[in-house]
């Protein structure tokens, strides 16, 4: 038969063909049994119709014949025909195609199968022997699919076993478009959308299977482009092959694969390795090169605030995964893992908001990576991050960078920097220091790190918020951390090293355990000399002065042990000296300049240390809190009870403040003398502090003490007098030592020497009196006036201020004030005694 054409009713093709040549063997109607020896047919060309009502033209085509044959069929219930028998003995079919036409969306979808050859032998209904065939054809659909050359070769079909058995599938030139649109939905060939029809009888029979010997995929690719994301992102698949064997739908069968394509043009991707469907059953070597990380850039860039702008990944490794439970494959039911290496090198990201580089690193690798499923568990062999980079920024607002990473669309992140007053006003009060550390719950998940190495690491930390400007580099950043993980009681140890500006090193060593569920740390840090003149921008805006010069060191020891933190931080200022005075609104209203010059000893140096302590199991415990406290503490203490300041240092305490004198006397008594020594040992060291000495008399309880001294200095005199006279020496009249027998003797002559009146007796001469009785009248006649108290007070003042003189406490760092009368109410404790000397620190 040549030249063939059939139409459907409305006349459009349903097939046409050149030439079919059809040798009969034999044709027995009446038994049902036909055998064709051979088949050729030329040029077919077959056209499929989907109409937008949902139908398939050659079914419409079929159905009247189909209707009128069970018609036919059931007008004779009674007749049981005779199965239907037929062979096959040789079919072949060459330059076919097949035209598809779906318009059940509303727009037309066209697709078209060419070049179709096949080649069919020994196909028979009773499949006593499996068929041979062989097949070829190439595919266009639209723009979403297009395969340039698809073959089949020594293929085996058994229709009995229900078995397709194929020595070699081919495939070339092919390549998939898939597109997401801007709504998320996927763009792609969709299946026809058909009219509901009455299905057919369930198939009760075995499913059929399938197996493929080898597979050849060459030249394979895939573009999908992604409008969800903007900018739109497109990936590609390149230059793609598949080898896979032993391919097959029946359970429990393995299939070795292997792939090699090339991913967004750079990135070349191999994997080889053995595949089993049912159950799943994986084990595949990848390894990739060059995957750039650019074309992910559009997928966090809403979400984040840094663009990255380079970087590759290069990955080594094996995924080993299989089905342990029956059911769908999910998560619960996989075991196995993932090992192998990832190094991401030539990584560069930039800060949006802040218009600068933020992060870049030289190379990241992760080494001996072990990921483990049912049970779970992580370990890495070796991190090691080289030549790095990263920008930490306060911005104008004082917002840190760091903090402004993920977009936050519902509240803005809040500020950094924030006053010392208020810092000062919510630490104050005694006890623990307050605010959270960290309460989160500890993972599960076994980890383990073995060991994370740095190397030529440089932060750069700059803080627009104040004003001037301040910026400073961490720079020559290394060292490493060997020995995390997540088991209990495990240390890892700790060694890493530095500079600040190139100037000051860093140093920090020690102990830790941040994986484990009971944290651990022993750890020691120092930096030695920085230049704080930098740190002027701080001092102006917080303390009110700028910083003229200075270096600045710490050290810190800090150990946690069972939820216990145990700290100190010692701090060791050298030449700290303020400049000018800043006119700063949020600057403290402590003195600071007295603060510094309390703490700051005859060399230029301040070298205190705050010792810290508190539980981690206080909800409300921090670190910084228990710091910022400590400091807070000390400088109010050095401000408002500087003797005590001074006293814990060289001893004395507050009681340095004053210097005490018997009643009436200005005399330096031992336990002064000692208070005076310390004062002096504090002067001398704090050669910046100046102090002023305020002389006071008590009117109530020193006019009876001066009457006692004025009666002991005549009596002294009286004394010297005597000794003078006989030749003796004898020294100043405080020096003179009047024994027990000759008091009533010097008593009585200084007694009838007095101007007042006197008993007497019949004759009219002074009467002989007692001891006791003498004293009372001569202390009662005394009179001692207020020019008395001041002159008392007054010497007081110059007895102290000559005393610390001649012990060398510079003479223009003492000042004299005003003396001062102060009654005790009758009060006689020693804190409230007002026969004293005061002093005060400028």
């Amino acid at each position: 038969m040549r030249d063939l054409n059939v139409q459907d009713s409305s006349g459009s093709p349903l097939l046409s063909l050149k030439r079919i040549d059809v040798q009969l063997g034999s044709l027995d109607p009446i038994n049902r049994n036909f055998v064709i020896d051979r088949v050729a047919v030329d040029s077919p060309e077959i056209h499929a119709r989907v109409s937008r009502q949902g139908t398939i033209n050659w079914i419409d085509f079929f159905s009247r014949e189909l209707s009128e044959l069970a018609a036919h069929e059931g007008a004779a219930p009674d007749v049981q025909p005779a199965p239907l028998a037929w062979s096959l003995g040789e079919a072949k079919l060459t330059g076919g195609a097949l035209r598809w036409l779906d318009e059940s969306h509303g727009k037309p979808f066209h697709a078209s199968v060419e070049g179709i050859d096949l080649a069919l032998q020994k196909l028979d209904s009773k499949g006593g022997a499996a068929a041979e065939f062989a097949a070829a054809w190439r595919l266009q659909a639209a723009q979403w699919i297009k395969v340039d050359a698809f073959s089949v070769k020594g293929g085996r079909l058994d229709l009995a076993k229900r078995e397709v058995v194929i020595d070699e599938v081919a495939a070339r030139g092919a390549s998939l478009l898939i597109r997401r649109a801007a709504d998320g939905s996927i763009e792609f060939v969709e299946p026809p959308s058909l009219r509901v029809v009455k299905a057919s009888q369930k198939d009760s029979l075995r499913p059929w299977q399938v197996s493929v010997a080898k597979y050849r995929g060459e030249d394979l690719g895939l573009r999908f482009e992604d409008a969800a994301v903007s900018p739109v992102a497109t990936h590609t698949i390149e230059g793609m092959s598949i080898d896979a064997e032993n391919l097959s739908t029946e359970p429990g069968r393995t299939a070795r694969v292997s792939t090699r394509l090339r991913l967004n043009r750079k990135g070349e991707v191999e994997a080889a390795g053995s595949v089993k469907v049912f159950p799943l059953d994986l084990d595949l070597k990848v390894a990739v090169k060059t995957l750039e990380l650019l074309p992910l850039q559009p997928y966090f860039t809403e979400r984040l605030n840094i663009d990255v702008t380079r970087g590759q990944v290069t990955l080594n490794g094996v995924v080993q995964l299989r089905q342990v439970g029956t059911g769908a494959v999910d998560a619960a039911t996989l075991a196995g893992g993932v090992s192998g290496q990832v190094t991401v090198g030539d990584f560069y990201a930039v800060d949006k908001i802040n218009s600068a580089d933020f992060l870049k690193w030289k190379s990241l690798y992760l080494g001996k990576i072990d990921v483990r499923l049912n049970p779970d568990s992580l370990s890495i062999g070796d991190v090691a991050l080289a030549d790095f980079f990263a920008r930490v920024i306060i911005s104008r607002q004082g917002q840190l960078n760091l903090l402004q990473i993920v977009r936050q669309t519902d509240a803005a992140p809040s500020a950094v920097a924030a006053k010392l007053s208020a810092q000062a006003e919510g630490l104050a009060g005694a006890g623990t220091a307050v605010a959270p550390l960290v309460a989160s719950g500890k993972p599960s998940l076994p980890i383990k790190i073995g060991k994370i190495t740095l190397q030529n690491g440089d932060i750069r930390f700059s803080d627009n918020f104040i004003k001037p400007n301040y910026s400073a580099n961490l720079r020559k950043i290394g060292g490493s951390i060997s020995g995390l993980s997540s088991v209990n009681d495990s240390v890892a140890s700790l060694d890493l090293r530095g500079s600040y500006d190139n100037i000051a090193p860093i140093n920090v060593s020690g102990q830790i355990n941040p994986l484990s569920a009971k944290p651990y740390l022993d750890l020691q840090a120092d930096i030695k000399g920085i230049e704080m003149s930098s740190l002027s921008p701080y001092s102006g805006k917080y303390a009110g002065y700028a910083i003229e010069k200075g270096k600045l060191s710490l050290f810190v020891k800090y150990k946690i042990q069972n939820d216990q933190l145990t700290a100190e931080n010692r701090v060791f200022l050298d030449q700290l000296t303020f400049g000018n005075a800043v006119d700063s609104p949020d600057a403290t209203k402590l003195p600071v300049t007295l603060a510094l010059a309390l703490l700051k000893n005859r060399n230029g140096e301040i070298d205190i240390n705050l010792p810290i302590a508190g539980s981690l199991n206080d909800p409300e415990f921090s670190v910084g809190g228990l710091v910022v406290k400590v400091i807070v503490n000390l400088l109010v203490k050095a401000v408002t009870s500087p003797f005590a300041l001074l006293g814990s240092i060289f001893g004395g305490g507050e009681e340095l403040s004053n210097v005490e004198f018997a009643f009436g006397q200005a005399l330096i008594t031992p336990p002064a003398q000692q208070r005076l020594e310390n004062l002096a040992k504090a002067l001398i060291d704090r050669p910046a502090l100046r102090l002023e000495i305020e002389g006071r008399a008590d009117p109530e309880n020193d006019p009876e003490g001066l009457k006692r001294d004025r009666l002991d200095r005549k009596l002294r005199a009286l004394k010297r007098d005597d000794l003078t006279r006989k030749g003796v020496e004898s020294g100043s009249t405080d020096a003179i030592e009047i024994a027990a027998n000759e008091y009533p003797v010097l008593l009585e002559r200084v007694y009838r020497a007095e101007k007042f009146p006197k008993p007497r007796n019949l004759v009219g001469l002074v009467k002989g009196l007692p001891v006791e009785e003498m004293e009372k009248l001569i202390l009662a006649n005394a009179v001692v006036d207020e020019e008395d108290l001041r002159d008392l007070a007054d010497r007081r003042a110059k007895t102290v201020l000559d005393w610390l003189a001649a012990h060398e406490v510079p003479a223009e760092r003492l000042f004299l004030l005003p003396v001062k009368l102060v009654t005790t109410d009758g009060k006689s404790e020693a804190a409230n005694r007002e026969s004293r000397v005061a002093l005060s620190l400028k």
